[in-house]
């Protein structure tokens, strides 16, 4: 085993850069324990409810290449990242609803282990 020895102003600035990509790892997740936000799936019903659209609008959007989403099995899901990613470019224009309480309703959802 190697012992580095450096200065103490030279390790706290590495702490703080570690902290730094610590924070930027978990970004947008303030409650320990559940996953970071680009991490937490949505099914169909759950984003049709959220954006208040049709189970179409949203097989229009897959189809076109508007969203993003996954095949499991038979079911589809979508990143919650996804979903803030489209209400940023205003692809879909949504109010109301935090997306930390679109978060906790796909946790909800996630099988427990």
């Amino acid at each position: 085993m190697e012992v580095i020895i450096m200065k103490s102003g030279s390790f706290q600035a590495l702490m703080d850069k570690i902290e730094a990509i610590g924070k930027h790892i978990c970004h947008g997740n303030t409650k320990p324990g559940n996953p970071p936000l680009q991490e937490i799936w949505l099914d169909n019903e759950t984003v049709c409810a959220y954006l208040k659209i049709s189970r179409r609008t949203l097989q229009r959007y897959r189809s076109n290449g508007v969203i993003a989403y996954s095949l499991v099995g038979r079911k589809i899901y979508y990143a919650i990242s996804e979903i803030k990613r489209l209400l940023e470019e205003k692809r879909i224009l949504r109010s109301g609803d935090s997306l930390d309480e679109l978060a906790a309703k796909g946790l909800m959802t996630l099988p427990k282990d």
